[in-house]
């Protein structure tokens, strides 16, 4: 998206609205049938993140998890008590990584995550291969895309659970600090109004300084656009299946 990065300024805070807006979400009916199978390979997707990046995220992230947690500093304040995120948590199922969203024995696949610009445009997906929403896909979403900005270039992530991701990474490190001192969460807007208050105060994107109309909701028009492909894609090999993504 050149309007996003064509940029050559970077260094806004996010305070104030960061240099660049992304959006990212899983959706569970784009999944593969088991019995499809697959076809000799002849592609490699260039938008599809490769299952081991994606695998080793997930291992830091169980790693730090049975670390200390972070300590922080005295001048430090939590914006938002941990019991407001904790019902936050309990009230979406993107939120619950073991909630089963599609059958493991008749699905290898069960779904795509997909991190997309503030104006629609897909920039990666990574393929869901475990029974819930987990966060080794968005954490891998973003540190790929982290991997290719300016190292002063700051992001503002939106995400339906953008608060309980947004702490889970300041409590271990999962992410490096060069990356989180950049990186600012929000809920999506259709979905912050299911949050509770004191977390809206601060993740809701109509609140949020320097947000402007980004909604994150972009997303939920991709997969509208994506709607034909359902069908055909559950029947493909695994190949044409990412092909047809």
């Amino acid at each position: 998206c050149p309007a996003c990065f064509g940029g050559v300024l970077y260094g806004k805070p996010t305070g104030d609205g960061g240099d660049i807006h992304v959006a990212t979400d899983g959706n569970f009916h784009h999944r593969h049938r088991r019995s499809a199978g697959d076809c000799p390979r002849f592609y490699n997707p260039t938008y599809f993140l490769p299952k081991d990046f994606v695998n080793e995220v997930g291992r830091r992230i169980e790693s730090q998890r049975k670390q200390p947690q972070c300590k922080q500093p005295p001048s430090a304040r939590k914006l938002v008590p941990d019991e407001a995120i904790d019902r936050c948590e309990n009230t979406y199922k993107a939120a619950d990584g073991k909630k089963q969203k599609a059958a493991m024995d008749s699905f290898d696949d069960t779904g795509v995550m997909a991190l997309i610009c503030c104006h629609d445009i897909p920039l990666f997906f990574a393929n869901i291969d475990s029974p819930g929403e987990q966060q080794k896909y968005s954490v891998a979403l973003l540190q790929h895309l982290f991997s290719l900005l300016p190292l002063q270039a700051t992001v503002v992530a939106l995400y339906d659970v953008g608060c309980v991701l947004a702490r889970s990474l300041s409590k271990y490190k999962i992410l490096p600090k060069d990356v989180m001192s950049c990186l600012r969460f929000a809920t999506m807007a259709m979905h912050a109004y299911g949050h509770e208050w004191a977390c809206q105060l601060v993740y809701n994107p109509r609140i949020c300084v320097g947000l402007g109309l980004s909604d994150g909701e972009g997303t939920e028009r991709l997969w509208s656009r994506f709607v034909h492909l359902i069908g055909i894609g559950r029947s493909s090999s695994v190949r044409l299946f990412l092909d047809l993504l």
